[in-house]
């Protein structure tokens, strides 16, 4: 280094030796300084990052540029920009107004010692929106942040104060359309398709008289979907009920439409007849049969043959199991080979049995009412099982019957007829236009 420090001591010399001549020769003589410059300066440079050489006393400047700022939006007023993000793993309050172009140490201090306003910090969690009005020079002039169900915790600038306050979250009220195609389950195709799992729960139990979602599905089967929703300030969309579903099950079209006629809301099939299932198909939302109502089978662990009066649905140790129908509980606790059982008495004479529980719901006793879908137990392999199943008997005046054959009866909500029918017809044929419409679409949209 010590040729390079004489080199530009040279050169300091030279240039004091030529001032008389520096307003004759300016630029000429700028010229020469730069390339001189680039010349010593560029193999000092190429010095500095030779393989093997320290640089340990090269100064390092930080040079740092913000590439993350996104959905900046300018407003009517010149200097003021809108902007949302959201909190990402490991994110402090200032990281992430520094990330969204706020450089504000005082909205900082308010907002950590506001009472109203430091829950923001408590609530700070990995994917929350929030959204700021700031200006050119970084001073934030407002800031959204979500807090509690339908509430947004909002701080605002007011001269050289700040403000926090809670407010309700205004929402644009939504109705959103959807298909898709099956080609492994119902919710792989229903979160390629963007459908929300809400929405696809609601669709199962919708055609879950119709249709055994583990057993029938076949590849190539499709539903169609028309859905409430709403936006809430952060753009998040929040799910509804269904309003019209398309379900093409094996090449059978079902449809389902919800009517809120006199008797209040409920659905039913595209001409007006009653659809609520008396009794579900399962007691279990996806399962697979691993034993079927059989006059005679070979006991697995008895090593015998006997007749096998219910049906075997094969799930994970764990897995709820809801009342088929509206019941009372008869007897909850361990019954010989049942193991931990349930017995549930409904109208008609009919009751239905759920065997090898490994635990039963929270406040479930004998003499407790139950309601079509109320988690009554979870699976487990208690009693005679060789593994993790649920054990299923349907009984009509005390004696079994194929759960899944024809004398389960399987509506119960009555059909619409005369003036209620016409009503009906008039309010659900826009529905039925939509389901015709996305019939074979793959995307979802607004309406």
């Amino acid at each position: 280094m010590k040729w390079i420090k004489h080199c530009a001591q040279a050169l300091n010399h030279w240039i004091l030796t030529q001032k008389s001549h520096v307003k004759a020769s300016d630029s000429r003589l700028s010229g020469m300084v730069a390339t001189v410059l680039m010349m010593v300066f560029g193999v000092a440079t190429a010095f500095g990052i030779t393989p093997g050489t320290s640089t340990r006393l090269v100064p390092v400047t930080p040079v740092i540029e913000d590439i993350t700022q996104h959905n900046i939006l300018p407003t009517a007023t010149p200097g003021v920009y809108t902007q949302q993000d959201q909190v990402r793993s490991g994110d402090t309050l200032a990281a992430l107004l520094f990330r969204m172009g706020v450089s504000d140490q005082a909205a900082l201090d308010f907002i950590r010692t506001n009472p109203t306003a430091r829950v923001i910090y408590q609530q700070m969690s990995p994917g929350k929106p929030i959204r700021i009005q700031r200006r050119n020079n970084g001073d934030l002039i407002s800031l959204r942040f979500p807090h509690a169900p339908g509430k947004t915790l909002q701080v605002t600038r007011q001269g050289d104060q700040f403000l926090a306050s809670e407010v309700s979250v205004g929402s644009l009220h939504r109705v959103v359309q959807a298909s898709a195609t099956i080609h492994s389950s119902l919710f792989a195709a229903a979160d390629a398709a963007g459908i929300p799992d809400g929405v696809t729960h609601q669709l199962s139990r919708l055609f879950s008289t119709d249709i055994d979602f583990h057993n029938d599905l076949r590849s190539g089967d499709t539903f169609s979907v028309v859905y409430e929703a709403t936006q809430d300030d952060f753009d998040q969309i929040q799910s509804g009920k269904i309003l019209a579903a398309e379900f093409v099950n094996k090449g059978v079209v079902i449809r389902r439409v919800y009517f809120d006629g006199p008797d209040g809301g409920d659905y039913y099939t595209q001409d007006g007849k009653g659809t609520r299932a008396s009794f579900l198909r399962s007691p279990i939302e996806f399962s697979r049969v691993t034993s079927g109502f059989k006059a005679e089978r070979f006991h697995p662990i008895l090593k015998t043959w006997r007749a096998h009066k219910g049906i075997d649905l094969g799930a994970p140790m764990g897995t709820p199991v809801v009342s088929v129908a509206n019941a009372t509980v008869a007897y909850s606790g361990w019954r010989n080979g049942y193991g931990n059982v349930i017995e549930l008495r409904h109208s008609n004479g009919i009751s239905t049995v759920y065997g090898h529980l490994s635990a039963f719901a929270v406040g479930l006793h004998t003499g407790a009412h139950v309601r079509q879908g109320d988690v009554i137990g979870f699976v487990g392999m208690t009693g005679l099982a060789t593994g993790p199943h649920l054990h299923y008997e349907f009984k009509i005046d005390g004696v079994q019957h194929d759960p899944q054959g024809p004398d389960v009866p399987r509506y119960a909500s009555a059909s619409l007829s005369g003036r209620g029918k016409s009503q009906f017809l008039t309010a659900t044929a826009p529905l039925i236009k939509q389901l015709d419409a996305i019939r074979g679409a793959s995307v979802t949209h607004f309406e």
